[in-house]
């Protein structure tokens, strides 16, 4: 039955367009990262979240394009820029909003037997992901995926139904390359690392965060693409780079066996 349940949830996870999903438990998670990420978000942990969790499953969504990373901020009726972010702001991620109607299909599943559910991106969603076996953080920090590299984005499910555990992936395959750290034009990056008062996604998040340095505020307001008065592009050099996600036929030739066996066990769900 338990195996039954796996194989639903993970086939209406690809089914509804995420192109990776990986599961985990409570158990397998220590020294996870938690509490505030400068002034932008507070990390918890899952049971914290939702505190019957059994299972966790992380789902990637590929971003294939830059407008899946536009978030739209816009003061309550204000229409005019240079509002401050302690302004009561209604803001959307688009990815964040596509893939959480993605997740409902989910969990509308595990609901229909009889399960409880509910969808996440306040868990440290990167190291939980390598325990779900979808890829390594690489030395962007950032989750890279086999298939996609870092160009997907994340959603958790946490629920208190019981599913089959993936395997954590093991490797490491950013190996000799630096091609992220180097092409950060804001110099946040060391080899698995990141300032986040120097990342420029952090300056666009917390703009009246004291921590970030003038230089930064100035390369962020030179370097980034803003559609609309309240909407902006968020940088994505270091993924960009990355050659995972944009293989060659001597990329995929690195790959080990074990990395390559876990690729076409992902996609043939």
């Amino acid at each position: 039955m338990t195996s039954t349940l796996t194989s639903n949830v993970k086939q209406i996870a690809l089914d509804a367009g995420f192109v990776a999903v990986g599961i985990t438990i409570p158990d397998r998670l220590e020294n996870l990262p938690h509490g505030w990420v400068g002034q932008a978000r507070r990390l918890q942990p899952p049971e914290e979240e939702f505190p019957p969790v059994n299972s966790i499953i992380v789902m990637a969504f590929y971003v294939w394009d830059e407008i899946f990373n536009i978030n739209i901020r816009a003061p309550n009726g204000i229409d005019s820029g240079n509002s401050s972010s302690f302004d009561s702001f209604e803001g959307y991620f688009i990815s964040y909003e596509v893939m959480k109607n993605k997740a409902w299909k989910v969990i509308q599943y595990l609901e229909s037997q009889g399960h409880n559910a509910i969808y996440s991106a306040g868990i440290p969603l990167k190291p939980i992901a390598v325990q779900c076996g979808l890829g390594w953080q690489g030395k962007s920090t950032l989750l890279v995926t086999p298939h996609h590299g870092p160009r997907v984005n994340l959603i958790a499910i946490l629920t208190d139904a019981e599913l089959d555990c993936d395997e954590p992936f093991q490797e490491d395959l950013c190996k000799d390359c630096m091609k992220c750290v180097k092409a950060c034009p804001a110099q946040a990056l060391a080899p698995y690392e990141c300032n986040i008062f120097r990342c420029i996604v952090y300056a666009l998040e917390c703009p009246d965060d004291p921590e970030v340095p003038e230089k930064v505020r100035k390369i962020e307001q030179r370097l980034t693409a803003r559609p609309t008065v309240h909407s902006y592009i968020e940088c994505s050099r270091c993924m960009d780079v990355c050659p995972y996600g944009n293989p060659s036929r001597e990329l995929l030739e690195q790959v080990s066996e074990s990395s390559h066996s876990f690729v076409l066990r992902s996609y043939a769900l």
